[in-house]
């Protein structure tokens, strides 16, 4: 994995060392080092630094740039603030050569020289660009199904877009890809890209530092167990500020989760060895959310792809497709697969309502995703057939099939049609593959697709179908088995 100059900032490593805490047990996991950047200040703020001393700023940013330049690496900032700060003056240095110039005289007094040879990457952008939400889905032992969180981006991670390029300014998606890549759901909402107001701060009234957090958590609360942000600056104004309020009287409460905290715990790690028990308004809730619904899913997870169920879940672009759901309204297909996601297999299972699936496969043909909602009901099925609450004319087919091999005999109406006399049954061939079958089950070897690991995966058609009709696979010494039997049955007779 690649090597990053680290660049902290002032705030993570003086106020929320927690943040740092679980930045480097999730890199550690992954495999990217980390290196500290020796003599690095301030970004600096464009909030302070900037108005105060433009000239001063620029300086500041480019002796910052030309330490990690020196370390022959990127730079990384899990900062939004630092992250625009450096990428702002980075920008403007790259297109004014005489301010560049200017510059690196003042920097030639102390030996340094700024070539702009380095890329200064955000932590999601690392994540999500470099490393890519596969390999982190390879480190998650423990993934976050059940769980909403709202995603925060915070204005400085994606902003201004003349410096910023690698997600949109108005309409962001990386993070809330990376929130979905632990197996939680990034819910959308309408305030989503409401600054945290944190530069209210410098204002006069810092009554007025609060205005629009509080509105964004008071929207929020009402539709996440949680929010996820990446920026030390948002994180005080959403997780201190709303402390503030709780102990003013205020009735809010959502948990503000640090995002590589929420991969820690993803990947395995407690919330104690995070340190999340540091943050002002308590986490414990939020935890107990996420283990009561993981308990619930445990049985879900056994028989799904979770995440791929949810892409189906989210999709619902074939919901009114079904021709069932035209005739029978109460046939609520994206309903049932909503209530797996939400723990409630028991129930559904039992329900006479996966029957009303059948088996035309227009869900599939019309997927965008060549996944249809089809292949789930196919499970859900299966699982009750195993748990015997199917209903009773399916049971009496399946038992004419193992009893008979065939689902109808032979009437006098092929005699009065004056057909020919069908021919002679299978079935005792049939019931010794079976046994056969039933053998290796007990073994534990794995039978084609009514095996319970069976996951709807996101699969072409050929695979759907090899999936779906294949026969299950004898070994040559199980057919001699079932050859020797038979001879065995002619002798006897």
């Amino acid at each position: 994995m690649t090597d990053y100059a680290m660049f902290w900032g002032c705030t993570i490593p003086a106020r929320f060392p927690f943040m740092e805490k679980s930045i480097r047990l999730v890199f550690d996991k992954i495999g990217i080092g980390l290196h500290e950047i020796e003599g690095a200040t301030c970004c600096p703020t464009k909030s302070i630094i900037k108005v105060g001393d433009e000239f001063i700023w620029y300086v500041t940013a480019a002796r910052n740039l030309c330490l990690a330049e020196n370390m022959g690496m990127d730079l990384l900032t899990p900062c939004n603030g630092c992250y625009s700060s450096l990428k702002a003056a980075a920008a403007e240095l790259h297109i004014n050569h005489g301010l560049r110039q200017d510059v690196n005289e003042v920097l030639a007094e102390v030996g340094l020289k700024y070539t702009g040879n380095l890329q200064i990457k955000h932590l999601v952008e690392v994540l999500y660009d470099d490393l890519g939400t596969d390999e982190v889905k390879k480190h998650i032992t423990r993934p976050l199904d059940g769980i909403k969180i709202a995603v925060h981006y915070g204005c400085h991670m994606i902003r201004p877009s003349s410096a910023i390029h690698f997600d949109d300014p108005n309409h962001p998606t990386k993070f809330d890809l990376l929130v979905e890549a632990l197996g939680a759901n990034s819910t959308d909402y309408p305030t989503k890209m409401l600054c945290c107001g944190s530069d209210l701060n410098n204002a006069d009234n810092p009554s007025d530092a609060v205005t629009l957090s509080r509105e964004k958590i008071l929207e929020v609360q009402e539709l996440a167990d949680a929010m996820t942000i990446m920026c030390p600056a948002c994180f005080a104004q959403f997780d201190s500020k709303q402390y503030l309020m709780q102990k003013s009287g205020e009735r809010v409460h959502l948990p503000i989760v640090y995002f590589t905290e929420l991969m820690g715990l993803a990947f395995g790690f407690e919330a104690a060895e995070l340190g999340m028990d540091m943050h002002r308004v308590e986490t414990d809730s939020f935890l107990v959310t996420w283990y009561e619904r993981s308990k619930h899913l445990e049985s879900a997870r056994e028989h799904f792809d979770l995440a791929a169920l949810r892409s189906c879940y989210e999709c619902a672009a074939c919901i009114d497709d079904c021709p069932v759901t035209k005739i029978i309204p109460q046939f609520e297909p994206n309903r049932i697969i909503g209530d797996v996601l939400y723990g409630k297999l028991d129930q559904i299972v039992e329900s006479p309502d996966i029957w009303y699936c059948i088996n035309c496969y227009t869900c599939y043909e019309l997927c965008p995703q060549k996944f249809g909602m089809v292949k789930v009901f196919d499970r859900l099925k299966t699982i009750s057939c195993e748990r015997e609450t199917a209903p009773e004319g399916f049971k009496g087919g399946l038992q004419m099939f193992m009893d008979t091999g065939k689902l109808g005999e032979p009437t006098a109406m092929r005699k009065k049609l004056k057909l020919p006399k069908p021919p002679k049954s299978g079935a005792d061939d049939l019931r010794e593959l079976m046994k056969v079958i039933k053998k290796r089950k007990e073994s534990g070897l794995k039978s084609g697709t009514g095996s319970s690991s069976t996951k709807p995966d996101k699969v072409s058609e050929d695979e759907l179908r090899e999936n779906e009709f294949r026969e299950d696979e004898i070994h040559e010494d199980e057919i001699r088995e079932v050859d020797v039997s038979k001879e065995k049955q002619e002798a006897g007779e």
